[in-house]
């Protein structure tokens, strides 16, 4: 199967409990998609004190840039 029509008439095809599987692993496998989309990289295995104390350093630096000089 080469065309999306194939692939659609191959799934008219089955019964529908087979149908059913098909749906569940498409959503499955488009969610785990998704997820990489809008999580490409794991979150740091950081304490929340020390991203915080991070977060205030950079929100520091950055309140002191001078738009002028870039």
């Amino acid at each position: 199967m080469s065309t999306l029509a194939e692939i659609e008439r191959a799934a008219d095809a089955l019964p529908v409990q087979e149908q059913e599987i098909l749906l569940r692993h498409l959503s499955q496998k488009l969610a785990r998609r998704a997820e990489l989309i809008l999580n490409p990289v794991p979150p740091p295995n950081v304490p929340k004190e020390e991203l915080r104390r991070i977060h205030a350093l950079i929100e520091a630096e950055f309140s002191r840039v001078d738009p002028e000089g870039w």
